[in-house]
């Protein structure tokens, strides 16, 4: 009996394994634009992105995709380094982290926000952006979607 259960613990692992790669990244659409925006204080820099202008040769996945393409053209700087949730935003642009100032991300895209009761809201024009509950390689970028990189600050 205990042979059989860490058979069947060993293929269940197994199996997760092959299907957490393909649930652990955001999907980016193939055509259209999206907006993406990047807000220090008052100083906003807005990117339209052409979707069909990303390069399907790619290791990255979700914004990253983005942030890579953007950067590639000389349009933004950016950094993020690896942690156990994906990859972590450290630095855009003339933002960055650090004493008690944090990165966070805003999205409209349905799938990606936060539903915490800690979620926050943004308005950016005439959208109403939502703090995002997935991190930078898991968003979902669509066509006509809008997200917003901007600060927090914490002195706890």
């Amino acid at each position: 009996m205990k042979n059989r259960i860490t058979l069947l613990t060993i293929i269940l692992l197994i199996a997760l394994m092959t299907i957490l790669p393909v649930a652990c990244s955001g999907d980016v659409d193939k055509e259209g634009y999206m907006t993406l925006v990047v807000k220090n204080g008052e100083d906003i820099k807005e990117y339209s992105v052409d979707l069909t202008e990303l390069s399907s040769d790619t290791s990255q996945s979700g914004l990253m995709v983005i942030l890579d393409h953007l950067q590639e053209k000389g349009e933004l700087t950016y950094s993020a380094q690896d942690s156990a949730y994906g990859a972590y935003l450290t630095a855009v642009n003339d933002i960055s982290e650090g004493n008690g100032v944090y990165i966070t991300l805003y999205t409209d895209v349905e799938s990606d926000i936060d539903v915490s009761e800690d979620a926050t809201t943004l308005a950016y024009k005439e959208k109403t952006l939502t703090s995002s509950g997935v991190g930078l390689s898991l968003m979902n970028v669509k066509s006509g979607c809008t997200i917003v990189i901007t600060t927090f600050s914490y002195n706890g």
